[in-house]
Parts: structure tokens; sequence; C-alpha cells
């Protein structure tokens, strides 16, 4: 099995996908809305197989539920012990390579990562659909929107990060050190308190999963963010919202309830802002496709005024 696939077969990893009640409450429901009685559907990236049940619970006449990782055999005896295995059927083997016999109404699969792309599953599903979909087929997701935000996080900045530098520690001046560790571009995957969004999050891109190509998973962009208090900016977060059905967004923001996805953080040379001034940031947002990587990952640069910095999300 490949290094990048097999964190997915670890039970420990399904249950804190599965624990966490926004993301599983949100798909739930929009399953429940999309799904029409007699559907054949496709899970594609199944785990435990939930999404599959789910759908086969509102009504699919077929499900196929595939899964690249071992994984899938636990799947298959989930779906016994809940007496689903006349409509549900387990498929072991790459999702890419899936080509059924007969075409299906909808294709479901959780494939988000941190800022949406990291799992490196949008080639599988976007290739799935290609063989599978039927012309009037749906997704579900059926939308991504990538957002970034301004921030004013004091702590982050100055206590976990290179605002440290600009102490004296023992009569000794590290200051110099602060330019070097912004300018590595490191993230983490933090939950960001709503308090330090100096202004509302934009779109850095959107994607309609039924046209999109991975190629599409890229932006470049000027977005103007106008504060709503005075401020150091000092940082800027990254998230996603996924449009499940029509009435169902997973929105994995700050102001939204916590999700195991959190939000990406990135500090940022500091700099005062006005509230109402207009502070303009550039924006280069891509994602690696490389298949023959382990892991994929995104990659973010972040411009205001004269300062730049470039940022890897894994």
């Amino acid at each position: 099995m490949d290094n990048y696939l097999k964190p997915y077969g670890d039970i420990e990893l399904q249950r804190r996908m599965v624990s966490d009640r926004p993301r599983t409450n949100a798909f739930a429901a929009a399953i429940r809305e999309v799904v029409q009685p007699g559907d054949v559907v496709l899970d594609v990236g199944t785990g435990t197989g939930i999404l599959a049940m789910f759908a086969a619970k509102a009504g699919a006449r077929k499900v196929y539920a595939i899964d690249a990782t071992d994984i899938a055999e636990v799947a298959t005896d989930l779906v016994k012990a809940n007496g689903l295995s006349d409509q549900i059927q387990i498929l072991h083997g790459r999702a890419g390579e899936l080509q059924l016999d007969q075409k299906v109404d909808l294709i479901i699969s959780e494939w988000l990562g941190n800022a949406a792309f990291v799992e490196g599953m949008l080639h599988a599903v976007l290739d799935a659909r290609d063989h599978n979909l039927s012309p009037t087929g749906r997704m579900l997701p059926s939308k991504v929107r990538v957002l970034v935000a301004p921030l004013d996080e004091p702590i982050l900045y100055n206590t976990e990060g290179p605002g440290l530098w600009r102490e004296w520690i023992h009569d000794l001046d590290f200051s110099s050190l602060q330019e070097v560790e912004l300018s590595q571009g490191r993230t983490m995957q933090i939950r960001v308190e709503p308090a330090a969004v100096l202004a509302p999050g934009q779109a850095i891109l959107e994607l309609d999963l039924l046209s999109a190509s991975v190629e599409d998973a890229w932006s470049e962009r000027q977005l103007d963010f106008i504060p709503v208090r005075d401020g150091g900016l000092n940082g800027f977060c990254v998230w996603f919202e996924a449009e499940l059905s029509r009435n169902v967004i997973l929105d994995t923001g700050p102001f939204s309830p916590e999700t195991h996805w959190a939000q990406t953080y990135m500090s940022f040379s500091p700099r005062l802002v006005r509230a109402g001034e207009r502070v303009e940031v550039s924006v280069d947002f891509s994602y690696d496709p490389d298949l023959a990587a382990i892991r994929r990952q995104v990659d973010l640069r972040l411009g205001v005024g004269e300062n730049e910095l470039s940022y890897l999300i894994d």
C-alpha cells in the first residue's frame, strides 16, 4: 500500500473523523436531502462506509462504495452488521481507475483536507466522476470554497511564533531571527479565536465539482480587506466551506462550530491597520496534483505592501 494511503486504514483516524459532529451531521443531513428514491450512488473513499450507509438509509437503490485501503474490509463487515449488504457493495481499489457497468446518479465523497485540498483526493473524485457519473448526475459536495482572513493574534505571534525573538533573552539579542522564521513560511492547524479576525474572510477560489478539473485548483488574485477595528495585522488564517446540498453548508471557519480541520494559521510581518481602511492582499494559491507525491500539498503566497511570504500547507 502507498505510504500516502496507509493512515486512512487507521481506525483511530477514522474515529476522529466520524466523531467530528459538525462534519458527520452535515453530511448526514445533506445526504438525506440529496438522495432520491431509487438512486444509484457512488461513495469515493468510503472509509468505514458511513456515508454509503447514510445513502442507503436515505433511499438509494444501489450504493457502490470504494476505498483504496484495507479499511474496505472493515466497511464490508459494518455494512453487513447494519443489514445493508443488499444495497451496498464495497469495492477495494482506486476510485480514479473505477469504471462501473452502469452510470450513477450521485457521487458522494468526503475528500476534504486542510485548505480543502491537502488530502490529495480531488483527482480521484474527478476521475471517478468522468468515468461513472450520468449526464444528469449530481455531486456531493457540489461546490467548495477556500477563504482567507487577516488576523490580529498577539498570543500566536508573540508567544508561539516569530514575535518571541523580539524579546531579549538573558541580555542577548535574537531579534534577527524574527524575519528568518517568517521567511520559513510555517503553518499550523489550530482553532483561531473569532475575536482575532480583523476583517471578514474572502474567497481565494471556488470549485464547482460538476465541471471542475484538477488544474482549476489554482488562483491568483488581489483581495481588498476592510478591518472592522484598529489592530496589528500579524497573521492570516485559511479555511474552507463545502456546499453539500442546497440547504447544508459545512463551514470550517473561525465563526462556526469547531471541526477536526480547525483553521490553517500563518504568521505574517506585523503592521498596524485602521478600522475602515483598505488593506490590499495579493494571493497566489496552488494545489500540487503530482500523483507520484507521497503527500499532497497546497502552496500559498501572500503579499501586503512590500512584504510577501510563501507558505506550504500540508
